[in-house]
């Protein structure tokens, strides 16, 4: 310790975190300072400077390979904080777009209770009625994808009733990842929606051919609407034409 330092002249925790904070968003200064200010963030250790560390995800630097890189390494840091990191980890998923390196350090951290609970959370809180609302739900329900869960299965399905055709376009998607026998009934609903986009409908088609879902109990209903390069064949399953 110097002698300003013992003398009460040294710099708060909290001085040195916003310092390194300022390094680490600049996105015109050179990358190994902004890495730098990562190894001193994570040093640190506590939760202000986890919340310090996690603005790295709210800039986007010059070059992609350059900003996914740094991504990457902020994401192995914050992995690896432990209990600390865990509700820093969720108060930013709740308020930032940016979730994809958080959300994988906090399922990493926390298991996927804990990060499905957050997601969830966090798209409860989304107002789709506004540009910026929609881009965050977007977001949510694209990570949303990558859980295989109850609620989120729940949660999918009712966004299938959404005004935007881009989040029902991405809640069909996730769908697809669950039982046959489970969804379905709701790739049937799309398809006989007479309201629905063209583009949702050629995804559900698409999605049901990979996934070869059985029509039996709608085939009636789904022959007539079919697009011209589908048809059901013998075992009540969606092919392509051709």
């Amino acid at each position: 310790m110097g002698l300003f330092d013992f003398f009460g002249g040294g710099s708060s925790p909290e001085k040195t975190i916003d310092k390194h904070r300022s390094r680490l968003v600049d996105k015109y200064r050179q990358t190994q300072e902004r890495y730098g200010a990562m190894d001193e963030l994570n040093q640190m250790g506590t939760a202000a400077s986890v919340t310090a560390l996690l603005a790295r995800f709210t800039i986007r630097v010059d070059g992609p390979t350059v900003d996914e890189e740094e991504k990457t390494y902020c994401y192995e840091l914050l992995s690896r904080m432990g209990p600390v990191a865990v509700e820093p980890l969720k108060t930013f998923i709740q308020a930032n777009n940016a979730v994809y390196f958080p959300l994988r350090a906090l399922r990493e951290i926390a298991g996927d209770e804990v990060a499905v609970d957050t997601l969830l959370q966090a798209m409860d809180d989304c107002d789709p009625g506004y540009h910026e609302g929609l881009d965050r739900l977007r977001e949510i329900v694209s990570n949303l994808r990558d859980f295989q869960h109850e609620r989120v299965r729940e949660a999918l399905t009712g966004l299938l009733k959404s005004r935007s055709d881009e989040i029902r376009f991405y809640a069909l998607d996730g769908l697809a990842s669950y039982p046959g026998e489970e969804v379905a009934t709701l790739f049937v609903d799309r398809l006989l929606d007479a309201d629905e986009s063209q583009r949702v409908k050629a995804l559900a088609s698409e999605l049901a051919v990979d996934k070869g879902l059985k029509f039996k109990k709608w085939a009636a209903q789904l022959a007539p609407v079919l697009g011209p390069s589908y048809h059901l064949d013998s075992d009540f399953q969606l092919q392509r034409k051709g």
